[in-house]
């Protein structure tokens, strides 16, 4: 039978007898934790297992359930207009995780299952047409956002060429047409398609069928666990696989650490930013120059990595802070793909110390630090650009912030430490774009640090901007409230904008 033929709709009670189920485990009784609910067909239920194990401890997952606990698949759009009520009824959700599509783009006919199986691309009828998805699926999404969970769609997976049931690319066009549903609802899309097809497919996904191998599946489930994670909130993770190089023990202030703030908007950039808060090298200012600027990088589409990296006050001098930051480069850019980030638009953004840390990172990507032995190693910490907020920058200079430099570079340092720490004079052809941040009456860290950078920069051609602004102080973070300063935030916007759009 022609794909272009007028095809009726099979009734969803022809449907539902081919259910495919497996066994899931009970939800667990974690009343403290988030609540996860995942809604799909069987492709959801067999990484939902390893998606609760991904979450442990942090959120509660679970899926509708027979009463004997086996997991139902909750097949085509009429299919869940017909049940979704009674899914949703014994639980409230914080996140709901959902994806209908490979049931409606199904060709089936139960009169020759007997010969031929039911799915036939063939003799079969179509289950939805794309226009009758979509209406069903608008009426779904309204019933969703009625619960007040935060919704999160995920796209429907690839069709090979010889699946029996189904054509490769309708996915394609099903998820254009969910695409826009989600666009109009605001709800984030988690892109399975573009996920598995970026892999080539043929390392998980079974020979003719729409499902997958083992290690698919799990291959599904970091990418479903990552973004219900960024759904919940903040998630911290060690930079670290063993003792960082330097440890001096074993204690919290010995474990640099990485927060990511992933924004769950539909309109991410794929961008990201490691951010580095300043203090002096002595402590962190971790939420003004820290989970303020996450907040203000999420509000339009660019990922935040907040880097709690080592320092004096913790008893660590040079190089462990240059360790840690670029390995908070390697590490976001090797997961790019995971987070669903571009990992040829990741950043850096350092206030103060902070400030001179990530023009450590912005000028000495190719001196080894943040070597840890495992796959991150062999990937560039080369920030693709870079802000510099009011940054410490000269350690040689009338103009060095002499309290930065005693606590990192120790009170009678190396000269050729203390020149290569000079960040002004390691700028080369290959440092990439950056845009500078100061005002004219910080008598703490002296504008001249951001001009001798910006100087740096013009002599050999790099793309930057330097702004200076009368008035501002020093650690004035947004800016907000501050005068004329609090226009920064977005004019460093529009610039970030216009680096990651060429």
């Amino acid at each position: 039978m022609s794909r272009n033929k007028a095809l009726p709709i099979l009734l969803t009670t022809c449907i539902a007898v081919f259910w495919f189920t497996i066994p899931v485990p009970a939800a667990q009784n974690n009343s403290h934790l988030p609540k996860v609910l995942i809604l799909g067909d069987s492709i959801s239920i067999d990484y939902t297992n390893n998606v609760a194990q991904l979450l442990s401890g942090k959120a509660e997952v679970t899926r509708p359930r027979r009463d004997n606990h086996r997991a139902i698949n909750c097949g085509s759009t009429a299919m869940g207009l017909k049940n979704l009520d009674n899914w949703l009824k014994n639980g409230k959700w914080d996140v709901i995780h959902f994806n209908w599509g490979l049931w409606d783009l199904c060709y089936r006919n139960p009169e020759l299952l007997k010969e031929h199986g039911n799915r036939d691309k063939v003799n079969g009828f179509l289950t939805a047409t794309p226009a009758q998805y979509e209406q069903n699926l608008s009426k779904l999404v309204k019933k969703l956002k009625d619960t007040g969970a935060q919704l999160i769609w995920a796209a429907t997976t690839p069709v090979p060429e010889n699946e029996a049931g189904r054509f490769a690319g309708d996915a394609i066009k099903y998820n254009a047409v969910a695409a826009k549903i989600m666009r109009q609802n605001q709800i984030p899309i988690n892109d399975l398609h573009a996920y598995i097809s970026a892999t080539g497919q043929k390392h998980y996904l079974r020979p003719g069928d729409v499902h997958y191998t083992k290690d698919g599946y799990h291959y599904l489930a970091a990418k479903v666990a990552t973004i219900i994670e960024a759904a919940l909130g903040p998630v911290t993770m060690e930079l670290w696989p063993d003792a960082p190089p330097g440890a001096l023990g074993t204690e919290s202030k010995d474990k640099p650490t990485i927060t990511m703030h992933l924004p769950i908007t539909v309109n991410s950039t794929r961008a990201a930013v490691v951010v580095l808060p300043g203090g002096g090298y002595h402590r962190l200012a971790e939420d003004h120059e820290g989970r303020q600027i996450a907040r203000w990088l999420n509000s339009y589409g660019v990922a935040a990595y907040i880097v709690k990296y080592r320092h004096a006050g913790k008893g660590y001098g040079y190089p462990a802070p240059q360790d840690d930051a670029q390995r908070a480069m390697q590490i976001v850019r090797s997961k790019a793909g995971q987070w669903e980030l571009d990992a040829n638009k990741i950043g850096v953004l350092g206030f103060s110390a902070g400030g001179h840390l990530a023009s450590t990172v912005t000028t000495l990507f190719d001196t080894e630090y943040g070597m840890a032995g495992d796959a991150s190693d062999n990937v560039s910490s080369r920030p693709d650009f870079s802000v510099l907020c009011y940054p410490v920058i000269s350690m040689t200079q009338w103009f060095t912030h002499r309290g930065s430099k005693r606590n990192l570079l120790g009170e009678q340092p190396d000269a050729e430490l203390v020149k290569l720490m000079s960040t002004e004079l390691q700028v080369t052809e290959k440092t990439p774009p950056v845009f500078l941040l100061h005002a004219d009456d910080n008598r703490e860290v002296w504008p001249e640090n951001s001009i001798a950078f910006y100087t740096a920069l013009r002599k050999v051609k790099v793309k930057a901007e330097l702004h200076i602004y009368e008035k501002g102080g020093h650690g004035f973070g947004l800016g907000q409230g501050k005068g004329p300063v609090e226009s920064w935030p977005n004019v460093c916007r529009d610039w970030i904008l216009d680096i990651i759009a060429e």
